[in-house]
């Protein structure tokens, strides 16, 4: 059955061959790769600053203290530590067309766009050394309705780009126990009580002492990053760095240990 799909699948692109686009911002080319333009959106993200630990990008560029580089300050939110986390990177802001491209990912069925974006959250993290210890990546997982509604989990299956990329095991350590509110329907305090007692280990398997790659598609607050990070360190992990396609915006901290 499944050959006789793929026989029909290519004679239909024989006759209406796919459109070609930037998975990013959907402009027609000769082939379907990330454009150049967007291309060097994605240099210029890695270019900005981003707070040290949640990898949150800053407002504006801030100017970090002398000679310590561009990962140097750490977000209000984070200033104080209470992270489970060690760290975490995104491939660029959630907005514009990356933000679009996500959206469509997550909500419009465009499993399809995973690929792409697993590949730049890759190039995010490539030259990283943190990231060059990881021994096993975890996806944050849905709750059993939402995956029934979506038909996937979309942090699943970057988790799974990302492995094919980096040459490291995806394991099913998480599970989401309970439904939970929408966190982009909640204010800031409120995101880390939502889902508290929402996340166990499914004990598919031994990682104590092990560095977790830990991936997401949006870090908007970090809170579900932290939450579930707590989880896996409960759990006996070494460490947990985290990895998104995107995050969100927020400020810098200001004096000790900030700008």
């Amino acid at each position: 059955m499944k050959i006789i799909e793929n026989i029909l699948g290519g004679f239909i692109d024989l006759l209406f061959p796919p459109r070609r686009v930037c998975p990013l911002c959907g402009k027609s080319q000769e082939e379907k790769k990330i454009c150049d333009s967007c291309l060097n959106m994605l240099r210029g993200f890695r270019e900005e600053q981003v707070c040290y630990k949640c990898g949150r990008f800053f407002h504006v560029p801030e100017e970090g203290p002398a000679g310590v580089g561009q990962e140097a300050a750490y977000c209000r939110d984070c200033i104080g530590g209470g992270r489970s986390f060690f760290m975490a990177r995104a491939a660029g802001p959630y907005s514009g067309d990356l933000k679009r491209a996500v959206r469509r990912f997550k909500y419009s069925g465009r499993r399809d766009l995973a690929g792409d974006l697993s590949g730049i959250m890759f190039d995010r993290i490539t030259a990283n050394r943190h990231y060059n210890r990881v021994d096993v990546i975890a996806a944050v997982p849905l709750s059993p309705g939402r995956l029934r509604q979506r038909g996937y989990n979309q942090a699943e299956l970057l988790a799974y780009g990302l492995s094919d990329r980096m040459k490291v095991p995806v394991l099913p350590l998480l599970k989401k126990t309970r439904e939970t509110a929408p966190q982009t329907s909640l204010g800031r305090p409120g995101r880390g009580e939502n889902l508290l007692g929402a996340f166990a280990l499914t004990g598919a398997g031994a990682f104590t002492g092990k560095t977790i790659l830990l991936v997401d598609d949006v870090i908007t607050t970090a809170a579900t990053l932290n939450i579930v990070s707590e989880t896996l360190v409960r759990g006996g992990a070494g460490q947990v760095l985290g990895i998104a396609a995107a995050a969100g915006r927020t400020a810098a901290a200001r004096g000790k240990g900030g700008i």
